[in-house]
């Protein structure tokens, strides 16, 4: 298991994560719950941050590995809402503004088998293993994709309407690579086409990742 020490949002709902030895990997597809390393799909803390968490994006916690998030999820659990009951807890836990709220709240009371207000500090050892895993099982986890991404470092115009791109450090690469390198998504650049038909490279919009290549030139 690789160790990962920082992750950002990246395109299209996919994560980009940085590793100890500095490569660059994408987690794309799969569900939040998988990409984000975080099971419950917490959110972040409003003051500080859960034990290895590296990141967020899209209002979710990004952790370093799947056990750092399940623990998130029992803090969570055992602290914020230790005083609530299932119905309390839920309609924070998971708004219906962005959620199916009813069915998941009918869904934990089936799994945890309480149909009262019991809090959840009142639980039983049973019956709380059967909370979280029950929060867990209807977050989803279903894998995607994994793979290493490299940012551009540099930009060189090498004739009119030609250019050259820094793919590894000292390593350039045409237009052409580039263009393909986006396509299968191991650059953070959007492949676009001009009014004239013509394919191009461009950075998204406010990328945590990647710099405008406008001012890499």
């Amino acid at each position: 298991m690789k160790s990962f020490t920082k992750a950002v949002g990246g395109m299209k709902n996919s994560v980009i994560y940085t590793d100890a030895e500095g490569r660059y990997f994408r987690f794309s597809e799969g569900t939040w719950a998988w990409r984000n390393h975080n099971p419950g799909n917490v959110y972040p803390k409003r003051h500080g941050k859960f034990t290895n968490q590296i990141g967020r994006t899209h209002n979710f916690a990004i952790f370093s590995d799947d056990q750092s998030g399940h623990e998130a999820l029992i803090k969570v659990l055992s602290t914020t809402y230790a005083n609530s009951s299932i119905d309390q807890m839920i309609v924070k836990y998971a708004p219906p503004d962005c959620n199916p709220t009813e069915k998941y709240r009918r869904f934990l009371h089936k799994q945890t088998g309480i149909s009262d207000n019991t809090k959840i500090k009142n639980f039983t050892k049973s019956q709380f293993e059967k909370l979280w895993k029950a929060i867990q099982q209807m977050e989803g986890y279903k894998p995607g994709k994994i793979i290493e991404v490299h940012q551009i470092t540099g930009v060189q115009k090498i004739g009119k309407n030609l250019y050259q791109y820094c793919f590894i450090e000292g390593e350039w690469i045409t237009e052409a690579e580039c263009i393909n390198f986006g396509k299968q998504g191991k650059v953070e650049l959007e492949v676009c086409l001009s009014h004239l038909g013509n394919t191009f490279l461009r950075s998204p919009p406010n990328s945590s990742f990647q710099r405008k290549l406008g001012d890499l030139m």
